[in-house]
């Protein structure tokens, strides 16, 4: 019976067999997922909310899960802010605890996604600047978050390799131990591909400073692409012994946007260029606009290496507008004021090439301009108007008073300045620079006006020095026709002009007012109440 039985069920050949065996397995394997994730599921039920003591969020609570809408994350006194920053996803915002100091080496991550993450103050928006508003320290002290470097040598903030969309509001900045490198140091200057750069960054209204007693080397390093500063200020930027940036960009291709910052420095405010990079990068497409930038007076006789406002030693497509530069004295250099350099500790591929230079005010220095060419791949297309250069006095701050010292370029235009200066309107040397334009411009002569190494003054200089260039329009106050011909116009002395206000402008009945190239106006016109920023 047993026999019938079996030879009556339905035969099935070995494969047969070894895929039921299979099917069987998977059946298996399914229903323990569906076992793990039932426990798992519940297990989060339960304890999911009782999170680790550092991280609270004022919405969605789950800490793998990435959030469309981007969450709150709350760090208070004593937690940690490195963790947040791990744990954050694009689109989220950390909230530091107003007036708490966060300790750290603190790195930001490189995150996949294009939204930003936001680093800013717990404080109520209402107790911070406006969006646009320079962020003025003694008003909103109390209100901003503090992050502090605690181990020397090492930056506040450091980037990962292509870390990106990062964006800092409301935050102090304090000294790095003693002042040593960088308070924040974007990128690391030894990337070997351009997809290892730091990028899309922004640090809007925050205050980063120095020590009264150490100073600091260098506020940000920028060598990162699409660098936003802005609103913020950045001062006691200084050191004994050694240059001092309170913005630096070497290792970059920009672009970079420096807007409506107080910026400090003993050595310079702002430099592009000054150092090599594998990448051999120039700093490009670049903004600097609505800054206030400042030496203390009196760090004068302290010590402090001083050098000037602002530097290129290597740079491209450069916007330099609205600025005001105040106070910079002879010391580690010889005080003058604005640097368009070409220098091959940049690498031997540097260059300067379309800078602008606009409707800045720059006023108390021993010298006004320095362009050089003559190292690397050259300088060419600078062009500088509707400046107000004054108080460019050697007795006072030291340096030789000049208005231009240079040599070696190719493309120069100067129209629409006022210039104040009690030195020679150029100091020229060395290969000639071609291509000079000068027009427009309210000038000193003073003892030798447009001079030349070993050629003297007048005609004889221009001839060795800017061949072919166009003289003209200009007010040169105490010069003659025989020096710069008969298309310029010569008062016996300043007080003829009758110029009024802190903007030096002609009055409405000056015989000066429309004879500039084309009927425009001689010298600058410019509201000095707009410029330099809010």
């Amino acid at each position: 019976m047993e026999l019938i039985e079996s030879m009556s069920k339905p035969f099935k050949p070995a494969w047969q067999k070894a895929r039921d065996r299979r099917k069987l397995v998977r059946i298996a394997a399914f229903a323990a997922v569906l076992v793990v994730t039932g426990l798992a599921a519940g297990y989060l039920l339960i304890y999911g909310l009782n999170l680790p003591n550092w991280f609270s969020t004022a919405g969605d609570r789950h800490l793998a899960s990435p959030s469309k809408t981007g969450k709150t994350i709350n760090v208070k006194r004593g937690e940690s802010f490195q963790k947040a920053l791990d744990m954050a996803l694009p689109g989220d915002t950390i909230r530091l605890e107003a007036g708490a100091t966060f300790s750290g080496a603190f790195e930001l991550p490189f995150k996949e996604g294009n939204q930003f993450i936001t680093i800013r103050s717990a404080a109520d928006d209402s107790r911070l600047p406006p969006p646009g508003k320079r962020l003025e320290p003694n008003k909103y002290a109390l209100s901003l978050a503090k992050l502090e470097s605690n181990e020397k040598g090492s930056p506040v903030i450091a980037t990962q390799r292509g870390a990106h969309h990062y964006r800092f509001f409301g935050i102090e900045f304090l000294p790095t131990i003693e002042g040593y490198f960088n308070i924040v140091r974007i990128g690391n200057a030894s990337e070997t591909g351009i997809e290892d750069l730091p990028h899309h960054i922004e640090f809007d209204r925050v205050y980063i400073h120095g020590s009264e007693r150490f100073g600091q080397r260098r506020g940000i390093a920028a060598n990162g692409r699409h660098i936003r500063i802005v609103n913020s200020h950045i001062s006691n930027i200084k050191r004994k012994g050694e240059e001092t940036q309170a913005i630096a960009a070497w290792a970059t291709d920009g672009p970079i946007v420096i807007e409506n910052n107080y910026l400090e420095a003993a050595g310079m405010s702002i430099l592009f260029g000054g150092a090599d990079s594998p990448l051999r990068l120039t700093p490009t497409n670049c903004v600097v606009r609505n800054n206030r930038i400042n030496k203390r007076p009196e760090w004068k006789g302290q010590g402090w290496v001083v050098k000037n406002f602002f530097e290129i030693k290597n740079g491209k497509n450069i916007k330099v507008q609205n600025n005001l530069m105040t106070n910079n004295w002879l010391m580690a250099q010889d005080g003058t004021a604005v640097l368009f350099t070409v220098r091959e500790d940049s690498g031997e591929g540097a260059f300067i090439e379309n800078i602008e230079f606009s409707n800045n005010i720059v006023r108390g220095s021993g010298s006004a301009v320095n362009i050089l060419g003559s190292e690397g791949k050259g300088g060419r297309n600078l062009v500088i108007r509707n400046n107000i250069f004054d108080d460019i006095n050697s007795e006072k701050w030291g340096g030789d008073g000049f208005f231009l010292k240079g040599t070696d370029w190719d493309g120069l235009v100067i129209e629409n300045n006022t210039i104040i200066q009690t030195g020679n309107i150029t100091s020229a040397y060395g290969k000639p620079i071609s291509g000079l334009i000068f027009r427009n411009n309210i000038v000193f002569n003073n003892d030798y006006g447009f001079f030349g190494d070993d050629f003297g003054a007048g005609q004889r200089a221009v001839g060795r020095y800017f061949p072919g260039a166009q003289i003209e329009n200009n007010v040169i106050i105490g010069g003659a026709a025989s020096d710069y011909g008969r298309s310029n116009f010569y008062p016996a002395s300043f007080a003829k002009l009758r110029l009024s206000g802190a903007g030096y402008a002609l009055p409405p009945g000056s015989p000066y007012l429309r004879r500039g190239f084309g009927g425009g106006q001689v010298g600058a016109n410019l509201d000095p109440g707009t410029v330099g920023g809010n």
